[in-house]
């Protein structure tokens, strides 16, 4: 027997037509209208749950976010705002060149910046800042931790002309004031005084 070597079009045809004729939609659709009176009960309760589960994981989700921002706002105040180092002794230092800086008399500013200088030393001691003089702490100083640095660095340079030149530095009150106001910029960072 010989096989099969053409495409028969007409019997392709013929057998989708047959199929369209005997055909009954209404019997498909009666069908399809039975299973979903059958299931309607049970897709309204699966539904249901599904809705509620949204909505229960909505309220939790805006809720947890809430908690999220009060904790990272209250992280980030706690990191913003320094801590506040209030050192009696510091205090009582910073009133004495208070007292020293408000006379009348020239040596007592020396003697205002002098003891405001060591306890600028004293300060870079307790952040942990190490080096022979308060020149090579200064220096290992990172800007962003100290946002006073400049005025340290300029108080200091005014404190190492008047121990090293003494009284031959010409000083006047103004200029005098303007370093301890420096040094208190430097302290008030820290919350020393």
């Amino acid at each position: 027997m010989d096989s099969v070597t053409f495409l028969n079009v007409e019997y392709i045809y013929l057998r989708i037509v047959d199929f369209f004729k005997n055909f009954d939609i209404i019997a498909i659709l009666n069908w399809i209208i039975h299973y979903i009176n059958l299931i309607k009960p049970i897709a309204i309760i699966v539904s249901l749950f599904i809705f509620f589960v949204i909505l229960y994981s909505h309220m939790r989700l805006r809720q947890i976010g809430k908690e999220e921002k009060e904790k990272f706002e209250a992280r980030k105040l706690k990191a913003t705002a320094p801590e506040e180092h209030h050192d009696e002794d510091l205090s009582k230092r910073w009133h004495q060149v208070l007292t020293h800086i408000n006379s009348n008399n020239p040596s007592d500013w020396r003697l205002a910046i002098l003891e405001a200088d060591i306890m600028l030393d004293d300060i870079l001691e307790k952040q942990g800042y190490q080096g022979d003089s308060i020149g090579d702490k200064l220096k290992g100083v990172q800007k962003g931790d100290f946002l006073t640095i400049e005025q340290a660095w300029t108080a200091h340079k005014v404190r190492n002309q008047i121990a090293h030149q003494g009284t031959d530095y010409q000083l006047n009150e103004r200029e005098a004031k303007q370093v301890i106001d420096l040094y208190k910029q430097v302290f008030s960072e820290f919350y020393h005084i």
